[in-house]
């Protein structure tokens, strides 16, 4: 029996990546793989047949500390790794690779962003301007740190720690095979570490089992919001295109989840007063729960102003709800060939979002289930399991 052994810091429930993790654990184990989990999350989702085991040394806060971890601790992983025929990185355990390799073992590192090219995983549309010195790099992680959590200590810090990023090159140079989401990744990866060409093997992400949502009777022309108040998901783009819809239809609702900070809530609760309540504030939510808004909701608003493979958008077709969306990253690569290319728009550009949500809202309540219907069909025709399930096992069997 042909032995994995997946080293991931955080596990399912936690985020859309660990989802992506969760799933491909499930395909392998269905295949007939024995699967053994190391992770720092003690709260998880178990999958029937594979074993989980809690690593204290991958609970961390941090990538940097995760890695200076694993350098002072490695040798923990060394006792493990030869029991097992290959071992799967899927997150940001990149020390563990040369390990691996010294002990004669298959590794297969999964890409679900772009850590290896930049530190904070943040590359903004259109990658084609990203600048490469080393110097650029480091203003751009404290201009990021700073736009996303107006921190000062995390932005000197980030400044500090990105020439340490560098190392993720020659490790993952180590790996058999590198898999990224889509093309678009596959791209950048390959512009920015050359020497990966030949081991990128592009896998879509499987697909989680979510059940078609039917749209209420009384659907109320909602629109979900699930990025947070993070500046590079877009949030600005949003509230001001949210704004231009109100004044046009004051009735239209906009519901935002994950938000947490005290200025975004406070400046959210004022155009409430002023505006008689646009907005619906939520913190942080259950996947389920947030899934279970699909029932009130007309679309998925997704303005992220990076490159990315939001798995959220996967979810909303699979849900039966059309994402508008940037036209970034993987985003047009999920949606070619269905309604949703119709709501694609530019990153950052509000005037475009405030016209696809337009062109919903102009939209029938059978409109919106027929679609919806329809691009639950064609996301599981692209993302066919069968297919990405094969993809996988040649991966670790080659």
């Amino acid at each position: 029996m042909y032995n994995i052994l997946v080293i991931s810091e955080k596990y399912y429930p936690f985020s859309g990546a660990e989802l992506v993790i969760h799933e491909v654990v499930k395909i392998l184990a269905r295949q007939g793989f024995k699967i053994t989990v190391a992770t720092g999350s003690k709260r998880i989702h178990k999958v029937e047949g594979v074993n989980y085991f809690y690593f204290p040394i991958l609970n961390v806060g941090s990538k940097i500390a995760l890695w200076k971890n694993i350098g002072f601790y490695g040798s923990y992983f060394d006792k493990w790794i030869p029991y097992y025929d290959a071992v799967y990185i899927p997150r940001l355990s990149y020390p563990i690779i040369p390990r691996a390799k010294k002990r004669g073992r298959k590794v297969v590192v999964h890409l679900l962003d772009l850590q290896p090219v930049d530190y904070g995983a943040i590359i903004y549309h259109p990658y084609e301007s990203y600048k490469h010195n080393i110097l650029s790099r480091i203003k751009k992680s404290v201009s990021d740190e700073l736009q996303e959590y107006q921190s000062t200590h995390r932005a000197v810090a980030s400044g500090f720690m990105t020439p340490i990023n560098g190392f993720c090159a020659p490790w993952l140079s180590d790996a058999d095979s590198v898999i990224c989401e889509c093309n678009r990744t596959a791209y950048i990866v390959g512009k920015e570490i050359p020497a990966l060409i030949s081991k990128l093997r592009i896998i879509g992400n499987p697909l989680p089992d979510i059940p078609f949502i039917d749209k209420e009777l009384n659907i109320n022309r909602s629109f979900i919001y699930g990025g947070g108040t993070l500046y590079s998901k877009g949030i600005k783009t949003l509230i001001e295109a949210s704004l231009r819809i109100h004044r046009k239809h004051p009735s239209s609702k906009f519901i935002l989840t994950r938000i947490s900070d005290a200025k975004w809530k406070s400046l959210l609760a004022k155009l409430n007063r002023n505006l008689n309540n646009p907005f619906v504030v939520l913190g942080s939510l259950s996947h389920d729960a947030f899934l279970g808004l699909h029932r009130s909701v007309s679309a998925l608003v997704m303005p992220t102003l990076i490159e990315e493979f939001p798995m959220v958008i996967l979810e909303s077709m699979l849900a039966g709800t059309i994402p508008v969306a940037s036209k970034t990253g993987g985003i047009p690569e999920m949606v070619q060939g269905t309604f949703a290319e119709k709501t694609l728009f530019t990153p950052g550009n509000a005037d475009e979002l405030a016209d696809r949500i337009e062109l919903v809202l102009s939209l029938s309540r059978e409109q919106l289930k027929d679609i919806g219907a329809q691009l639950k069909i064609e996301v599981m025709k692209k993302y066919d399991h069968e297919d990405i399930a094969d993809k996988l096992i040649r991966v670790f069997e080659a």
